[in-house]
């Protein structure tokens, strides 16, 4: 039987599983670097997908090149 434990990942079992800190998935989310459709955010919440995770490991674990953002001005 599925259940979401099977399916999904949070960012705390991403980071134990690659044995690096949260902080540093939310910057890979934030800077655009992990693959697409490796994850999607339920509300501001990522929330992985295993099978996705498990591949992109196996295939290297390469990073995108980071996406700058633009300085936000207050208005």
């Amino acid at each position: 039987m599925l259940t979401t434990e099977n399916i999904f990942l949070s960012c705390d079992d991403i980071a134990k599983l690659l044995t690096i800190k949260v902080s540093t998935i939310y910057a890979w989310i934030h800077f655009e670097q992990l693959p697409k459709g490796i994850y999607v955010k339920l509300g501001r919440k990522p929330i992985f997908f295993k099978e996705k995770v498990i591949n992109w490991i196996m295939s290297g674990a390469n990073l995108n090149p980071k996406v700058k953002k633009g300085n936000r001005k207050n208005v």
